[in-house]
């Protein structure tokens, strides 16, 4: 029988890593959280911390939903052109100034 959903929120891999460390340690992953669990290990760029102190800055100081800064977050762009292709230019009024910005914090706070 399915669980209940209770709620729903957008977490980066570094997050989605932690929890289910955390849950192999309490007992064992179920195949698709083992095959979740390998794709965030390989893909994590930051510390989960880090990850959760870099969403809410860009949540912050920049006109970008949380859907846009954890995917910002989980790839980790190192380029303006990177982010561009992140982001919809029709749904976002970054100026380049901004973008800029955005890479050099992504840049400091990758591992």
């Amino acid at each position: 029988m399915p669980k209940e959903i209770i709620s729903e929120e957008e977490v980066t891999l570094p997050q989605v890593k932690k929890l289910l460390a955390q849950r192999g340690k309490e007992g064992e992953l179920s195949f698709q959280q083992s095959i979740t669990s390998e794709h965030a290990s390989a893909f994590s760029r930051m510390a989960p911390a880090v990850a959760i102190k870099l969403v809410e800055k860009l949540l912050k100081d920049f006109a970008i939903n949380r859907a846009q800064a954890v995917q910002i977050v989980n790839i980790a762009p190192t380029t303006v052109e990177e982010l561009r292709s992140i982001l919809d230019a029709r749904s976002t009024n970054l100026t380049d100034e901004q973008m800029i910005e955005i890479v050099d914090l992504v840049i400091k706070n990758r591992s």
